[in-house]
């Protein structure tokens, strides 16, 4: 397979594989420890009982999370302003999982902007230079509000690692003060990315998926990222309401040739059954006497 440094661009798309890398995930809340390695900002990720992604039919725990700036991947022929990328690590072990999103310089904001600002800054204050650290106080920090909602491009790259990259259209905002103090206290992290082929994924993530004992798709309403509702699936019942039926037209006249239609084989099995009792009981009628043809002489 051969491979080279990866532009993630719709111009580089080589076909669509929304069942192949399907991605479903339920992150749980978690409390993080963030270290820094000279080149990111390494965070760790606490996994309950129930592991938290599905992805191309496999589980996956989240083994690390990284922030690097610039970013690693080429969105559209330039890097990024920083790139957050999350590891995960199969159950019944194999390849990695990589999730990443790019991060752009903007004054808009988000609930993921709100939570890498936090991390961004606890670090810059407690973990400005390489190999300190400093555990993270943040209330509610969830992957959830981290991954967007959004088409994704996917590519396993020379190692066979699988890749899940967000287009720099989803790309999480920061400001300008910020992410110079990101660029303060980590270096650029010089690693090639390669690929072969890039594939779409036009769906999204949680487009369906069991994940645990339940089957678990989280909706999101397309151009939105930030409200979600859960629906747990149960057998399907059925009821009908037979009492708005007469008020169509339709339903009207059907009822009505079926009634005449029952009405006319009840007056046809009437008739057969008087017919045959006429016939052959014992009210049958005499016969009249055939006329010879003497008694036809008489009435002429």
């Amino acid at each position: 397979m051969s491979t080279q440094n990866i532009n993630i661009s719709p111009q580089n798309i080589s076909g669509k594989c929304d069942l192949k890398c399907a991605y479903n995930f339920k992150y749980s809340e978690s409390n993080s420890t963030a270290t820094n390695n000279g080149v990111m900002l390494s965070l760790t990720y606490d996994n309950n009982s129930v592991t938290p992604v599905l992805f191309n039919n496999q589980k996956y725990n989240v083994s690390n999370i990284m922030i690097v700036c610039p970013s690693l991947h080429v969105f559209n022929g330039s890097q990024a302003a920083a790139e957050i990328i999350i590891e995960h690590t199969p159950d019944l072990g194999g390849n990695q999982l990589n999730v990443a999103i790019p991060i752009i310089s903007s004054s808009e904001s988000s609930n993921a902007s709100i939570l890498i600002t936090e991390i961004i800054e606890a670090c810059g204050t407690n973990a400005p230079s390489e190999g300190t650290s400093t555990n993270l106080n943040l209330n509610g920090f969830t992957l959830e509000s981290i991954v967007p909602s959004k088409p994704f491009y996917n590519y396993i790259d020379s190692t066979n690692n699988e890749w899940i990259v967000f287009a720099i259209l989803f790309a999480i905002p920061l400001s300008s003060g910020t992410l110079t103090t990101l660029s303060q206290i980590i270096q650029p992290y010089a690693l090639p990315m390669t690929g072969s082929s890039l594939f779409l994924n036009s769906s999204g993530p949680n487009s369906s998926g069991n994940i645990g004992d339940g089957i678990y798709i989280s909706c999101k309403p397309t151009g939105s990222s930030e409200e979600e509702t859960t629906v747990e699936y149960s057998k399907n019942t059925t009821s009908y309401d037979f009492s708005n039926m007469l008020d169509s037209p339709t339903a009207f006249l059907v009822i009505q040739i079926i009634v005449v239609c029952i009405l006319f084989i009840i007056v046809f099995i009437g008739l057969g059954y008087v017919y045959n009792l006429i016939t052959t009981g014992s009210t049958k009628l005499p016969q009249l006497p055939k006329m010879s043809v003497i008694d036809t002489q008489i009435y002429k």
